[in-house]
């Protein structure tokens, strides 16, 4: 079991939320510290902070996942495989290399414990 601290450098680093993955099953789960404001979210955890949930499951937490990295379909995925070294495709391996980057905030994750 991997565990990432969700990072937002928007708010000096805050940890916003705790990713979780299970290798064996490739199963994603996301946790929600109760100090944190829907604000200082990404969009899909503010959503869900917005509604009072903290626990978010593995379906909407592999969704969050799938916002941060290529897309499958995208045009030249073959190449962007090639480039990062993969023979096929895998949300994990490619969450890793840009660290849970998306252009759509300042989140990141960084692996503790």
């Amino acid at each position: 079991m991997y565990k990432f601290a969700i990072r937002n450098r928007a708010y000096q680093d805050k940890t916003v939320g705790y990713l979780y993955y299970d290798e064996t099953e490739e199963t994603y789960r996301i946790e929600i510290p109760p100090d944190v404001k829907s604000a200082e979210a990404p969009m899909i955890l503010s959503d869900f902070i917005q509604k009072g949930k903290r626990e978010i499951d593995s379906r909407w937490s592999l969704r969050w996942v799938q916002e941060r990295v290529t897309p499958p379909e995208r045009q030249n995925i073959g190449q962007i495989l090639k480039n990062n070294g993969m023979k096929f495709y895998s949300e994990f391996p490619l969450l890793l290399k840009n660290q849970g980057r998306s252009c759509q905030d300042e989140c990141y994750i960084e692996q503790i414990g």
